[in-house]
Parts: structure tokens; sequence; C-alpha cells
């Protein structure tokens, strides 16, 4: 089964603890109630915070859960540009600048960096510019790795 995107019901917040992880995610917890999930394999990709104010260094900036390989993973993709109109296809150009901090991929997962980059292109493919929001007809993303980034 391919990636999805879907609001979170009550049972899956419970089974995957998001009211614990929401916490962790700026003042007062994430409010991010949608997802896009892959149910047969387990991994899921939630967007927990946006960049705010007007300055594009900082607006562009957004924090994900990335549930993978038994492993909740913290990353921040930059939206560096996109584009397509409702009911329309779209595009989006994201960079990875970090996962879990500075730390890169727990060390017991370091070999399975392609695998990671590929799954999470396609979910952030299947997430199209706004998850379960979405109205473009079909997606495609740009995807390009900040030069510090760790994985």
């Amino acid at each position: 089964m391919p990636f999805i995107n879907e609001f979170i019901s009550a049972e899956d917040a419970e089974n995957y603890g998001l009211k614990a992880i929401d916490q962790t995610f700026i003042v007062g917890g994430t409010n991010a109630r949608d997802w896009t999930i892959d149910r047969e394999r387990n991994i899921y990709l939630r967007n927990v915070a946006h960049g705010g104010g007007t300055d594009p260094e900082v607006s562009n900036q957004m924090k994900w859960s990335f549930y993978w390989q038994g492993e909740l993973l913290t990353l921040r993709l930059d939206l560096m540009d996109g584009g397509g109109a409702r009911g329309e296809p779209g595009w989006s150009h994201w960079k990875l600048v970090m996962i879990n901090g500075s730390q890169g991929l727990p060390e017991y997962l370091r070999t399975k960096r392609p695998q990671f980059i590929a799954d999470l292109k396609e979910a952030l493919i299947a997430y199209k510019d706004f998850g379960a929001y979405s109205s473009n007809t079909e997606y495609s993303i740009v995807f390009e790795i900040d030069a510090d980034c760790v994985i």
C-alpha cells in the first residue's frame, strides 16, 4: 500500500503516542492532526512545526516527525520553492537540513541511508503541497540534502 494523506484517528494517536510527541514541538505542543502514512511499512511523515514571520530565511523552515524503521526521527526540511494551482499538477523543492538535530540517523540505521532517502522522497511526493488538505492532481519534488546535513 502506498503513502496516503489522512486525518489521524484517536486510535492511531494513542497507538503512536502522538500526545507525548506533540509536547516536544513548539510551546504548548503542535496541532498537527493529519499525516502521510504507509500502513503496510509502518512509516509516517507528519509536519509538526512551521517557521514563522515573513523572513524567508525562517518562514520556509519546517520540522517534521518521520517514523521510519521503528524510530521516531525529527527532520528539518526547508521549502525552497513550489508551485501548482488547486486542481492542477504541483511541485515542491525541499532541502533536508537536519536529522535529529545535528546527530543524523541512529548509528544502526546509517547503512540504510539510500532507503531512508527513497522513503522520505516517496512520502513528500504523496504529501504534495499540504497533506490531507492538498488539492493538486499530480505532484513532483526536487529534493536536495544540505552540505552540512549529517545522515
